[in-house]
This record gives C-alpha cells, structure tokens and sequence, in this order.
C-alpha cells in the first residue's frame, strides 16, 4: 500500500489508480484513468527487485522501443516512466479476459479457436521479431483476447528484461518455467525469436491438450522434463487434432532452435487449414482422400502441395522452340502490410497482375506454382532469379486499408533487374478499393513499359479489363482461390470449402466467368476425386457451360470445359479440341500444356506428352504437379532413370508430397527392386504422418504389399476416416492385406463390407468403371468367381485401353488379378501379355516381385514374361 500510494503521489495529475487489477511474477497491474485522454488504461509496475536490478535508464530505453510496435494484434505500449524508483508503463485498457482466464473456465479449447489464436499471436509475433524484439515471455496471461481477438501483451517488459548483464548479475531468467524454452531454460544470455515460437506452440499445446507439454510440481522439474524428454502426442491426449497440427507442434517445440520454424509466420502458416506459403517443412499430406484406387486423374493430383525453402535447384526443362527472344520475369508474392486475415486479397493482387502480364505477347511469365515459393522467403534476388531462370522480378507491398465505407488499397510495385539488383521501375499507387481493378492494369501497364514492350490499343485494353464488376464477387473468389491453391488441392474436403466460395461469386456477379471456369474445375476434381454422382457432374457441367456461353475466346473457359470434359463424361477426343484451343489462344499456359499432355496419354501419343510437359516445367519450373506428371509418363514409357531423376527433384522441392514419394518407390518396382522401394517408404521425413503415408500407398495403385510387418500392423489399426470415410476403398484395402498375410476369413469379411458400400455408390454413379472392377476385385475374395469375373470384364469393355490406354490399363490389371484370385491362370495370361506390349508400370521387374503374380510363378508363359 505504501508503494501504491507513493505511485500515485509521483503519478499525479498524469494517472489516477482507481484498483488493483492483478500480480504477477513480474509486476503490479492497476486500473488507471489517463486523466489528459479521459480513458482507462493498464498501468503496469514493476516489483522493485526487477526494477532495481535493471535500472531506469535501460528500461525506458527498451520500453520506447518497444512502443514503436504497432500491430492489430499487439497491445501497445502507450507511456513509460519512472515514479520516484517504480518502473512503470501503461497500454491500453483490454475489456475481456486473458486467454489464462478462459482456460481456467474451459481447460480445453474447440480447434478452431485455439488455431485462430495462435495464427493471431505468431502474427503479433512475427511482426515484432522483424523489427528486432524478441518477447520472451510468452504464455496465456500474456495474450488477452477482446472481441474473439488475440492481443500480445508485455513487449515492453519482454524487451527490456531480455539479455541483460544486469540479469545476469541477480540471477534472474526472463520466462515462466512452463512456456519458456530450452535455451531459456539454460540461462543462455541471447534468445532469439525462435525462442518465442516455442513458448507459443507450447501454449497451443496447453490449449488443445489441456496441459502444458512439460508440466510437473515445481519449476525445476519443468525444466528438467523439457531438457530431457519429449512431449506427450498430441493425437494421443485429443484424436481430433489433425495430423498436420500435431506436427507443426513438435517442429515447433524441438530441443534445438534451428530445427524449429525459421519464422513465426512460417508457424502460423503451417497451422492453416489451407497452407500455400512455404515453410520450412511442408504442409503435410492429408490421408488418401481419392474415393478411388487409382487417383482418377492421379497426373493431377497433389496433396498436401509444400515446397520446401531450402531447396538449391531449378529444373532447367527443355524450352519451348519460340521462346528464346522473350523477356522472362517473376511476379514474387505480393507482401500484405495489413491484416493477416488480409492474405488472400495481396495473394489475389499478384494473380492479377501476373496473369496480365502472362498475356503479352513478349513475356514469358514464371507461373504461380512456381512464383509462389518465394514467399517471405530470405533468398536473394539473384538466386531467386536463378533458380527461375528470369531475367526480372516484380515485387510489391500491398495494405488494404479497411476504414468504415471508405476501404483504400494502397500498392508499392518494384521492378528488379536480376542480373544488376538494380530497381528498373518503382511507382507507388493508391487508390480507393473501387478502383482496385484500375490499379491492377496500371501496374502492369507500367512493367510492360519499363521492359520495352510495345502496346497496341488492343493489349491496352486488355491489361485494363476487369475479372468483375462486383467487389464482393471478386473477394469470395479470391478466398475460393487461397483455400484450393488455385485447385492445387484436389483433395475432396478442401474443394468442397473452395466451391462454396466460388459458387459465391458467380451468385454475386452471374457475368463472373472466371469464378465460372474455377467452378467447373473444382466441382469436376470433386467428381473425380471424390464419390462421383449425379449432382456433382450437373454442376461441373453447368458451370463449364456458362463460362464458354459468357466468354467462348476464354483460355479459362476452354480449360474449364476440357477438365468437365476429361474428368466427367470421359469425352477425350473433345477434351483434348478444348486444350488446343486454349493452346493456341495462350501456347505458354501451363495449364493447357498439362492438360493437352494428359489427353496425349488417353490416345498413348507419348512423344508430344513428353514434350508438352517439359515445356509446361520450362514455364513453371518448381511445380511439383507437373514433376508428378512427367515422371508418371516416363514410368509408363519405362523410362526409369530418366523417370527416377524427375521424381527425385521433384521429391527434393517437396519432401513430404506423398504422390511423389510413391512415385519414386514404384520406378524402383518397376526394375525388380523391392528392397529399395521399402528403403524409400521405411525413409519417410517424420513431418509425414505415417497413418496418412500407410493410407495413400496402400489405396493408390495398391502397394500395401511392399509394407513390412509392423506398417501393416499399423495400416489394419485405421478406420475408415482415414480413407475420407470411404467404407469401399477402406474395407477393399484390408481385404488385400489380410488375403497377403494368408487370412482369408477376414479378407471376405472386409471384401463384403466393400462390395455392399461399392455397390451404393454405384448407385448413384452406375457407370463408374473403377468402381465396378474394384466391386468385381472384393467379390472375387469373396469366392463369387463368376460375379467377379463379370464385374471386371464389364469395366474392362466400358473403358478399353484403345479409348484410354492411362486408367483401361489399370482395369485390364484388376481383371488379371480377379482371374489370379478366381484360379484362372491362362486367362490371366492372355490379358496379362499385352500389358506388358503398351506403355503401363508393370515390367517384368515388377511380375518379379509382386505377390499378387505369386500363383503364375511356374508357369512357363508367366515365367517368360517375367524374364524379358
């Protein structure tokens, strides 16, 4: 009371105290009235020991530092002092509680909000650290939350008390115990702020878990558990917690600094539900979520798409014959200066704007896949440039400004000469939000003028063209574009998020054609990735229709219909007129090379596809969906060194890609080398979940059979959520597995349960031909030889590899294998023989070491095949 009353004696006229609001470790908080603002503010005080060991000099030094923060989700320091000895500062007066307050209530907090929190405080922190202070004492009283938002409080203290020899001198250590770092934890002199990012993932852990990851009775104990052990699993204390949650927190919690997250930002990124920025480790892939065995359009596929920073390499592919005059550039990630939730609409500024410039003639535009990884990135202008294989760069900072009704966009663009770092253009612009779309062609306008490019009336026009005229429309499609990864994200959960925002936009503006055309795609990968039906088909068919009838010149809409095209009715010969057409409108698009290059293998003209793709890789050289493409197609072609060489860079720009990590394992198959396809599956990077890996490879292209005993222990411990709910691909799964290992009751009991789910999909897709040779499969395990037999040749003759040789041939296989199953060994033969004539995986180095071929081996047609 007599250090209150000295305060206030030393305070007066500036503050009046009304009551003490709380103690803690470190200070005395009050509620004070700012008596020249007329409002309430924290006063904070702090104990005398503290402030008598730090000094006033260096405390009002770091605090006005510290008040130099000004972020959405800092508390900011508002004034400092020194009352009569008493180290004070004020900030603002939060009306809510501390997060410490609404665990006490909850003990555990729903997912969503414990994400939100911890993406809103590793904001605070990120910006906080890149102005040079290091908190250092996160922990739940620090993060108020007001109006379900988080505030970090303390910066202030966090900075003046961090690495001082005065601290030393008294033998203090700034940090609660339960929060606080190993380096902390070891009175190391400097921390740095990946110190900070530990104490934050430890309060998510506290906040999913319910308890800290290293608790005990007393401090020393604490300290002494994170030292020497490790947390508990998170999905063994909540199942609920994704996988890719749980490992964002044991990055974030490693013993050593360095193998946590470089950034705070790279933290917050990897804990979205749809992560695009790259992080040090990628986002990890979810479970096999393709309702069926072979990804449908598996060339497309990519789950869980990362790219890893630190990879050194640019895949230097073949360039296209006309290419060699043009002037190449890179449009970087746009930074957003404003509110994290305000990503998507930088994001969406640089989309623009590339696609602006990918539309004249003279450039040669890096693609977004490839632009993208670049993001907040530390690499330099030269390596970036070299990687990429430009000759410039296109930055910006971008800050939507959001002031009631009066929104304003304010945009920094600078043109950087790669080989000099000298800046060729830089033009500040800002304007209000309803001239968004003016910007945007300026901006572009203004890069074609510093590189020389001449703009006839007609380019003009076209780089001032507005997407829409609606701005609402033009927002829910940029949020349907940062959930999908503009539809790199072809899993099913992720695409239904995606629709329904892109269905938003084309509510909002029906003229909308590009939210048309992403409609059609997305909802045409929800067909073919997912459980195909009715519904889903008329709406891909809709919406690619609408497109072409609002804009029939489109590159958009022609790719929208092709996709529909390719992926629902199966129409190759007029998906493939569709991709020519966009070719010829934009002969650079990525997206139409692709696409011309899987029809290419519908038809087996593998030259061109070969071809397509590597010019595809030319113009968007880090894709890890075109190195999934390429190094299928040399697969199939045998190609396997060259195969094996793609896959590995590819594997190398994204080490936890499932698609690629079992691309790598089957080119090993493919040469008789089973022991180093296991190599590759037992070397899986621990960012990847093993139930997600064991799923995917086990349910795409059907390797559970080069799992070792304790993986298929763990494989035959999953339920069905682990296959997206899939009772079909799940029950069929385990019927292999058990049929392996010799157990065939249980194989007929898991083979039934997947031919009574399989057979109410078909249902509602009756023509669905994998499903109806996967439904044969089950029920040939079942001991129903001659329904087997039926369903399989039934698939066979609705898709023949003469109408698709990429997915006929993969039917013709399940029908080898349901006459292996139903002991007709010739009639295996002789479907078997022409598999190995056209391109496909199978070689006689995989009949080597298949058990699948296991009853053949004797026969002397088998053995011959398996000898060439």
């Amino acid at each position: 009371m007599d250090l209150r009353a000295e305060l206030q004696s030393s305070l007066a006229g500036a503050y009046a105290i009304e009551r003490e609001l709380g103690r803690g470790g470190m200070a005395t908080v009050y509620l004070a009235r700012d008596n020249k603002h007329h409002r309430l503010v924290a006063l904070k005080v702090l104990h005398p020991e503290l402030a008598h060991a730090l000094g006033a000099e260096r405390f009002l030094r770091e605090i006005e530092l510290s008040a130099g923060l000004q972020h959405p989700h800092i508390l900011t320091v508002l004034d400092s002092g020194d009352a009569g000895g008493q180290l004070w500062f004020t900030m603002p007066f939060v009306e809510g509680e501390s997060l410490r307050d609404r665990l006490t209530r909850e003990r555990q907090l729903p997912l969503e909000d414990s994400l939100r929190i911890t993406r809103e405080a590793a904001d605070a922190l990120d910006y906080a650290h890149r102005h040079g202070i290091v908190h250092r004492d996160i922990k739940p009283e620090n993060i108020l939350l007001a109006e379900s938002h988080a505030l970090v409080a303390d910066f202030g203290i966090g900075k003046a008390l961090g690495g001082g020899e005065h601290l030393t001198a008294t033998g203090l250590v700034m940090g609660t115990a339960a929060y606080m770092s190993p380096e902390q934890a070891t009175g190391e002199k400097e921390v740095g702020p990946r110190s900070d990012i530990y104490s934050l993932a430890s309060v998510l852990y506290e906040m999913l878990a319910g308890e800290t990851p290293f608790h005990g009775p007393t401090a020393q104990a604490m300290l002494a558990r994170r030292l020497t052990e490790s947390p508990r699993p998170l999905r063994e204390v909540r199942e609920a917690v994704p996988p890719g949650v749980s490992l964002a927190i044991d990055k974030a919690l490693a013993r050593v600094p360095a193998d946590r997250f470089a950034t705070a930002a790279d933290f917050a990124h990897a804990l979205q539900p749809t992560a695009t920025t790259p992080v040090p480790f990628p986002a990890v892939a979810p479970p096999a979520k393709s309702r069926r065995r072979v990804p449908a359009l598996f060339t497309m596929l990519l789950l869980g798409v990362a790219i890893g920073l630190g990879v050194l390499f640019a895949w230097k592919g073949k360039q296209g014959s006309g290419d060699a005059g043009l002037t190449r550039l890179a449009v970087l990630p746009f930074e957003n200066l404003g509110d994290s939730a305000d990503a998507y609409f930088a994001d969406g500024m640089t989309d623009e704007v590339r696609g602006k410039l990918s539309s004249l003639g003279t450039l040669l535009v890096t693609s977004r896949q490839s632009s993208n990884q670049y993001r907040a990135g530390s690499k330099s202008e030269k390596q970036i440039g070299e990687e990429l294989g430009v000759r410039y760069l296109l930055t910006a900072t971008v800050r939507w400004e959001k002031n009631g009704g009066a929104s304003r966009v304010r945009v920094t663009p600078e043109l950087v000469d790669v080989s000099t770092s000298a800046t060729r253009w830089q033009q500040p612009f800002d304007a209000a939000m309803t001239d968004v779309f003016k910007v945007q062609g300026d901006i572009a306008t203004e890069v074609a003028r510093a590189l020389d490019v001449a703009l006839a009336d007609s380019l003009r026009e076209q780089l001032e063209e507005k997407p829409t005229q609606n701005l609402a429309a033009w927002d829910a499609y940029l949020r349907g574009e940062e959930i999908s990864g503009a539809l790199e994200r072809t899993d099913p959960p992720t695409l239904r998020r995606a629709v329904t925002y892109y269905e938003q936009a084309t509510v909002l503006d029906p003229g909308f054609v590009r939210a048309w055309a992403r409609l059609a795609v997305a909802n045409g990968f929800l067909y073919a990735n997912g459980v195909p039906n009715p519904e889903g088909a008329e709406a891909a068919r809709r919406a690619a229709e609408q497109a072409m009838k609002l804009a029939p010149t489109s590159i958009e809409a022609h790719i929208a219909l092709g996709q529909y095209l390719r992926m629902v009715v199966k129409d190759f010969r007029r998906a493939g007129v569709e991709f020519d057409s966009a070719l010829s409108l934009a002969p650079r698009n990525p997206e139409a090379l692709a696409g011309a290059a899987v029809i290419g293998r519908t038809r087996q003209d593998w030259g061109p596809v070969v071809d397509k793709l590597n010019r595809a890789i030319a113009l968007d050289p880090r894709s890890v969906r075109l190195h999934i493409q390429l190094s299928g197609s040399l697969l199939w072609t045998r190609q396997y060194s060259e195969g094996q060489e793609v896959a590995d860079r590819g594997a190398a720009l994204s080490p936890t890609n499932l698609a690629l990590f079992q691309r790598r394992a089957m080119l090993k198959l493919a040469q008789g080398d089973l022991s180093g396809a296991q190599g590759i599956i037992r070397s899986a990077p621990r960012e990847i979940d093993p139930a997600s890996m064991l799923a995917y490879v086990s349910n795409f292209w059907d390797l559970y059979w080069i799992l070792d005993e304790s993986q298929q222990q763990l494989l035959l411990r999953l339920n069905p959520a682990a296959f997206d709910g899939d009772r079909g691909a799940w029950g069929v799964v385990f019927a292999q597995v058990y049929w392996l290992r010799g157990d065939s009751i249980r194989a007929r009991a898991y083979a039934d349960t997947a031919q009574a789910a399989i057979t109410e999909q078909l249902r509602q897709s009756p023509t669905d031909e994998q499903r109806i040779a996967i439904r044969g499969l089950a029920l040939a395990f079942m001991g129903r030889k001659a329904e087997a037999i039926e369903e399989g040749k039934r698939a066979v003759a609705a898709l023949p590899i003469s109408r698709d040789a990429d997915n006929g041939a993969y039917l013709q296989h399940l029908l080898v294998r349901i006459y292996i199953i139903a002991g007709e060994p010739e009639k295996a033969l002789d479907l078997l023989e022409p598999l190995l004539k056209v391109p496909y995986y199978l070689s006689p180095g995989w009949l080597r070491v298949d058990p699948n071929f296991a009853p053949l081996r004797g026969n002397p047609r088998f053995e011959r095949l398996a000898r060439e």
